[in-house]
């Protein structure tokens, strides 16, 4: 059973909340909660771990299946990009993976997608609005996800690289969960990825979405 109804028809403005626990991203089931974030301490050897690795070493990959099977896959990911076994690729491996089993556990669904991507280009630069019911992601490298307050959202929609209003940056390694189309409608947060084409980054982001239940 998913933790809440679709909350599109809800009155009053989307809430943004944030903390520094986990419990925070319980709080999307709540009805005016359109963004839940989990600001999380640095994990300092794992960020040194990645932040050493070449861009083309970085495990990436996508998955769809049950939240239990990730743990293999991400090995499987890791073992393909040529990352050597060590305590730090062990603890990546344990990270993403605790995230996929609270995505799933909070999502409801018997099946998770997931995909981790090494982005150095402009990739979903634009400002919009995710058409998904729920969405989780994370930044494990580089510039995080970045979200407007909600009473800037048509303003940057409409003026997009031009907007030079208010912006937020989810931190790295900070753990956002969003509402989506599907379940908040126009009240749905809208955010961008960080534009980093031509800066010498390359970000890891991690994305988990729901499966629909006809796929």
């Amino acid at each position: 059973m998913r933790i809440g109804p679709d909350f599109s028809a809800v009155a009053g403005a989307p809430r943004v909340v944030e903390g520094a626990g986990e419990t925070v991203l319980h709080r999307i089931g709540d009805n005016k909660v359109a963004l839940a974030i989990w600001h999380r301490e640095s994990l300092a050897g794992l960020e040194r771990w990645l932040d050493d690795l070449p861009a083309d070493r970085l495990p990436v990959g996508h998955f769809i299946g049950p939240a239990a099977c990730v743990p293999a896959r991400l090995e499987t990911f890791c073992d393909l990009a040529g990352a050597e076994a060590s305590s730090e690729r062990q603890a990546f491996v344990e990270d993403v993976a605790r995230l996929a089993r609270t995505f799933a556990a909070l999502s409801g669904g018997p099946l998770i997608d997931l995909r981790l991507d090494a982005v150095a280009h402009d990739s979903c630069w634009r400002f919009h609005r995710d058409h998904v019911g729920y969405r989780l992601n994370a930044t494990y490298r580089g510039p995080g996800t970045q979200w407007l307050p909600p009473e800037h959202s048509v303003r940057a929609l409409r003026s997009q690289r031009r907007y030079r209003g208010p912006l937020n940056e989810m931190p790295r390694f900070a753990v956002g969960l969003f509402k989506g189309v599907v379940r908040a409608g126009v009240g749905a947060i809208v955010h961008r990825s960080p534009p980093v084409a031509g800066s010498g980054r390359t970000r890891l982001f991690l994305c988990v979405n729901e499966v629909p239940e006809d796929d």
